[in-house]
């Protein structure tokens, strides 16, 4: 039965990746690219068929061809909308499948799509930890007795994820469309998990509305924000734009702020509105500084001891006439103006282009508002312009007066005699032609059924154009971040990783903290998540904090070099040996006295052997930190690692279908990684619980 396993090659395996939204498939392993096809994961109701599927919408309309009928004699045809999703079912919601024959016949539909044989292609399948066994072994028989498939491996998410990004250890934070997944793996297996989603999914009975409250992930950001856009008529798709945009963004933590996060203010462009009030100002007080510079010009009469300005910065109109100097001052004041007034221009413009090159310089969490740019799809029905007649046939051309087309007649008449004649005919037919003018209201008559026939109607074409907006957001871009939200995310990651029984694998998960998903590509979302769970959960790993707790009220608190001061209150008796803190010596030599307080100490066992014991003496956090992503993956860096499950799903399947030599120990392995079809026959659809790669 080993025998089996091993025989394919990398272009024969198809990866299927399911989502809520979105599925990632791709045929072929050996280049470990990003996914090559994406499916929406939804199903139509066959509306000929009862209890069938169609992956398209499909509705009728008038045929565009007149004169063909169907098969039932109609005038209507059947039309496949590929963008519609009116009447659509989404077979897995928050992770879990809630409509089991419409899931099947995705798979069916991704299998019929990627695939040619149906005989020689295994399947790697990843399944979400919703999943239950149920639905496994359900999956199972109808891949082995509907696609005829070789061979069958079912991987857990969190485990993909691990194999796509090398780390032994690690938290796997799965940022999903309606539900966030956080599962630990340590040493290639699951030992914790936990979610944030919806209660009750499965109940189909329960109202949508209701059974929506619980939600997470990208699905709730979306929501959350149409309710703060309510005013500005932002529907689900407009929202779901603004989300991936880059204009929104999850501000960094703030313990101090009231929000938890610094929202950006007016007080940020306090200088500009100190500004336009001091321009205020100015121009209020504009007059006075004109009045002061005319009233300085002394020299403006004829004399010099003359004013034509008096004190009160009067023009003395007597003065300046008497002087003769009329035009004179008439010019000089002209161009004082225009001095001025060019000097006022130059400052409010450039004024204006440095406020406004400092505003485009300010990153977008320091801007109060910010332009969102909407793209949407509409789509309309054009009129088509039915095909032209075909033009007549042009008469072949004539050489030297004569059509080739009497020459191939078999004319013996002479070629002037033949040009002669048919000058004559020409005339007799251009004199019958003027006497006959009502000619086509005989061929009306003549034909009365052509003359009433109905028109076809026209045909039609639906077409799709992009249209683009640009809109004004305040900051709702900002807000929609829900504290509570974020905090069930944080309190999950603590409670999953904190709830593994051995201690000993904590702090390798949470030095390896990773985002994955589609929801994780909200600008700040995991760096806001990270730095909540630093500033709430992280504590510092020096003694004093580790071993302070540890004391009794009455002993002093040791210092860092390890003396201890007594208090008034203890009674008891000294160390006189040394003044080392017996607790911390007693830490430092845990691993050689075999007290479980270090990590990897030897005990004694029941049978006075010596074995190796893992303890680890924090019980709380000392260092949480993101995992360090590879790099050597130039198209995964480029497209980012939120879909590394894919990436784990393709390397998983080159270790379970395509690896060949190796030993019986490695072949055993290797076989219980799948369920090959020598073991369905043989197991079953139960054999999945056994041979498969989901715990």
């Amino acid at each position: 039965m080993s025998g089996s396993t091993g025989k394919w090659r990398e272009e024969q395996v198809l990866v299927i990746c399911p989502g809520s939204q979105t599925t990632l498939a791709q045929m072929g392993c050996n280049e470990l690219t990003p996914p090559q096809h994406r499916f929406p994961t939804r199903m139509f109701p066959d509306p000929e068929v009862e209890g069938q599927f169609r992956p398209f919408h499909t509705y009728k309309r008038p045929r565009t061809t007149a004169g063909v009928k169907g098969e039932g004699g109609d005038d209507f045809e059947w039309v496949e909308d590929v963008d519609s999703r009116e009447g659509a079912i989404y077979p897995i919601q928050a992770g879990h499948i809630v409509h089991m024959e419409a899931f099947l016949a995705f798979l069916e539909h991704v299998h019929q799509a990627l695939t040619t044989t149906y005989h020689n292609t295994p399947i790697m399948l990843m399944a979400s930890p919703q999943w239950t066994r149920g639905d496994c072994e359900v999956i199972s028989r109808y891949v082995f007795e509907k696609t005829k498939t070789p061979a069958l491996c079912l991987l857990h998410s969190g485990l993909a994820t691990q194999y796509g990004l090398k780390w032994p250890n690690m938290t796997v934070v799965d940022v999903g469309f309606e539900k966030v997944d956080v599962t630990c793996v340590y040493e290639g297996r699951v030992v914790g998990h936990n979610d944030v989603g919806p209660e009750s999914v499965r109940d189909t009975e329960k109202d949508e509305n209701e059974r929506k409250k619980g939600i997470s992930g990208g699905e709730f950001f979306t929501k959350k924000l149409m309710e703060l856009l309510k005013e500005q008529g932002f529907d689900h798709g407009m929202a779901e734009q603004l989300k991936k945009s880059p204009v929104c963004e999850v501000l960094p933590y703030a313990a101090e702020a009231k929000e938890l996060m610094e929202l950006p203010t007016e007080g940020g462009s306090t200088a500009g509105s100190n500004g336009t009030a001091t321009s205020s100002a100015t121009a209020a007080e504009g007059p006075k500084i004109v009045t002061t510079a005319v009233g300085a010009d002394d020299d403006l009469g004829v004399d010099g001891d003359e004013k034509v300005v008096n004190e009160e910065g009067v023009l003395d109109v007597a003065s300046l006439v008497v002087s003769g100097q009329t035009r004179e001052f008439l010019a000089k004041q002209e161009k004082l103006k225009a001095e001025k007034a060019k000097a006022g221009r130059k400052g409010k413009g450039q004024d204006t282009d440095a406020a406004a090159a400092a505003k485009a310089r300010l990153p977008n969490s320091k801007r109060t508002k910010n332009i969102f740019h909407y793209e949407e799809l509409a789509t309309e029905d054009v009129p088509v312009a039915p095909p032209a007649a075909p033009a007549p046939a042009a008469p072949a051309p004539a050489e030297n007066g004569v059509s080739k087309d009497i020459e191939m007649a078999g004319s013996s008449v002479p070629p002037a005699a033949s040009t002669a004649d048919s000058g004559a005919k020409s005339d007799e037919t251009a004199a019958k032609t003027e006497g006959a003018q009502p000619q086509p209201a005989a061929d009306a008559a003549a034909h009365p059924a052509a003359a009433q026939a109905p028109a076809a109607p026209p045909a039609t074409e639906r077409i799709s154009r992009r249209v683009r907006r640009d809109i004004e957001v305040g900051l709702e871009r900002f807000l929609f971040a829900d504290r509570k939200e974020i905090d069930r995310i944080v309190t999950t990651i603590y409670r999953t990783v904190q709830g593994i029984d051995e201690m000993y694998m904590r702090p390798g998960c949470w030095e390896n903290v990773v985002f994955v998903g589609n929801g994780a590509r909200i600008r700040g979302l995991k760096d806001n998540i990270m730095q909540t769970l630093q500033a709430r959960h992280l504590i510092s790993p020096s003694s004093a904090t580790i071993f302070t707790s540890e004391l009794p009220s009455n002993i002093g608190t040791p210092s860092g070099t390890g003396s201890q001061t007594p208090t008034g209150s203890f009674t008891g008796q000294l160390p006189t040996s040394s003044s080392v803190n017996p607790l911390l010596q007693a830490a430092t030599t845990a691993a050689s006295l075999g007290v479980p307080g270090g990590p990897q100490g030897q005990v004694i066992g029941a049978d006075g052997q010596l074995q190796t014991s893992h303890h680890f003496h924090s019980q709380t956090p000392t260092n949480i930190k993101l995992a360090t992503l590879p790099t050597y993956l130039a198209e995964w860096t480029k497209n980012g690692f939120e879909e590394a499950m894919f990436l784990g799903a393709q390397v998983a399947a080159r270790l379970a279908f395509c690896i060949h030599n190796l030993d019986a120990a490695g072949l055993e392995a290797q076989r219980s990684m799948s369920l090959s079809r020598v073991d369905y026959n043989e197991l079953g659809p139960k054999g999945v619980r056994s041979h498969s790669m989901l715990t």
